[in-house]
């Protein structure tokens, strides 16, 4: 046989065994820093954006939210939260409670829309066993909970206190459960940052130390300046999007380590009369460790962890204030605040369940109001006394002496606690005993 014909044969049974085994394309890897990977130029402007977390909290959700700015960061840095392997379980747990109406669900929601959609689970409606059973590691083993983001919109109280939503707020557990007569343990892999909303459940103490509770800002110019928004972008037909470059940046974000350099000396700039601290505290500086996550690609690394800064330090002040105003850093429901606006508004106001329902706090059910009552007394912000009226015993509510409602919480800026640090080195060298 010809060469020719040889070669023509060959060159048709190449051809016939491409098309049925086409060649691979083999993409460059892109490369790497460290354990993470660097993303192009158009996501590494905004990953590299010494303002980044103010940019997104301020401007981009700007585009859908009006106002709100220090709720935005709250719920924002929370959800960072989730890039953070070594945070306590609870840290990042958020409340946001409210009046029905002023957009609690809408605020979150358009918070949460622009992290990475495989981070985050959002459901408008659950039972109170639902983590029991969903992503069941029977049938899912490689799911985990660590790293999302879950968001059960306006949740029932009956949720909110059952046993099974309190152990998956606290971390993942082995459940036993009762199935057609038959005692079944089930996993729950993980532990996710959980974010709601509710306008009327009430949280009892136990889920105060698991959850932050979270106001929005619910006055009359708010309510203006919504009116008005919506005005101009119904006026020019607009219906504002989020930059998907910024969108797809956060995408490369990874989860990491953090380490607080700074943790060795800030404690002592914080109150401790509140047996709340001994959970606030770590979650200040959790928080300090969300913001060094979202910053990664700025952060100095060492080994396996991320270093964070001052500029973290100061970020989580800023959301931390916005959550424990109050000198006991005791977050409050919209109601328990509006309990306390009474006291304050007359200091000497004292009175039983009945007599403070029937002339100033009939915004509550008696049941509810008595409920308030005693939890803002557990939390030591009134007091309680028993006396006698008409052959029968009263617990009597009223502001506690050490209470002073012009005193707020203050936590220090980076800046003055160095300043702080300063002058007690140069006393301390200047031989004056420092205390």
């Amino acid at each position: 046989m010809k060469k020719s014909v040889i070669k023509e044969i060959s060159d048709e049974l190449k051809a016939d065994y491409r098309k049925k085994y086409p060649k691979k394309i083999e993409k460059k890897p892109k490369e790497e820093v460290g354990e993470i990977t660097k993303p192009s130029y158009e996501y590494m402007k905004y990953l590299g954006d010494k303002n980044l977390f103010n940019m997104i909290c301020e401007k981009e959700f700007d585009k859908k939210i009006v106002g709100e700015i220090p709720s935005r960061k709250v719920i924002f840095l929370c959800a960072c939260g989730r890039l953070v392997i070594n945070s306590q379980v609870a840290s990042y747990n958020l409340l946001v409670n409210d009046e029905a109406g002023t957009g609690k669900d809408y605020v979150a929601k358009n918070v949460l829309k622009i992290i990475p959609k495989e981070d985050y689970i959002h459901r408008t409606r659950i039972s109170p066993a639902v983590f029991t059973y969903w992503h069941n590691p029977k049938f899912e083993p490689e799911w985990s909970w660590d790293g999302k983001v879950f968001y059960p919109e306006d949740i029932s109280e009956t949720v909110l206190n059952s046993d099974v939503f309190k152990v998956m707020c606290s971390d993942g557990s082995n459940a036993t459960m009762v199935i057609k007569q038959r005692a079944i343990d089930i996993e729950i892999k993980g532990k996710p940052v959980m974010i709601t909303t509710t306008a009327s459940a009430v949280p009892n103490p136990e889920l105060i130390r698991r959850f932050v509770i979270l106001n929005l800002d619910s006055t009359e110019n708010q309510t203006k300046l919504i009116m008005e928004r919506h005005s101009k972008y119904k006026a020019e037909g607009i219906v504002p999007e989020y930059n998907p470059f910024i969108k797809k940046s956060l995408e490369y974000l990874k989860r990491w380590k953090v380490k607080v350099p700074f943790a060795s000396f800030i404690h002592n700039y914080f109150p401790t009369k509140n047996i709340i601290m001994r959970t606030h505290y770590p979650r200040f500086l959790d928080f300090i460790c969300a913001s060094t996550a979202l910053y990664q690609y700025q952060r100095e690394k060492k080994g396996e962890f991320l270093i964070a800064t001052p500029q973290d330090y100061d970020i989580a002040r800023e959301c931390f204030l916005k959550l424990c105003s109050n000198k006991y850093m005791v977050p409050l429901t919209i109601n328990q605040r509006r309990i306390m606006e009474c006291f304050e508004k007359d200091i000497s106001l004292y009175g039983s369940v009945t007599q403070l329902h029937a002339d100033y706090m009939n915004f509550l059910s008696i049941p509810a109001l008595q409920t308030n009552l005693g939890l803002l007394a557990k939390y030591g912000m009134l007091e309680t006394r028993k006396e006698i009226f008409g052959w029968k015993e009263l617990e009597i509510y009223s502001l506690s002496k050490n209470y002073n409602p012009n005193e707020k919480l203050d936590i220090p800026t980076f800046n003055q606690i160095v300043k702080i640090q300063e002058k007690m080195i140069n006393k301390s060298k200047g031989g004056v005993k420092v205390i």
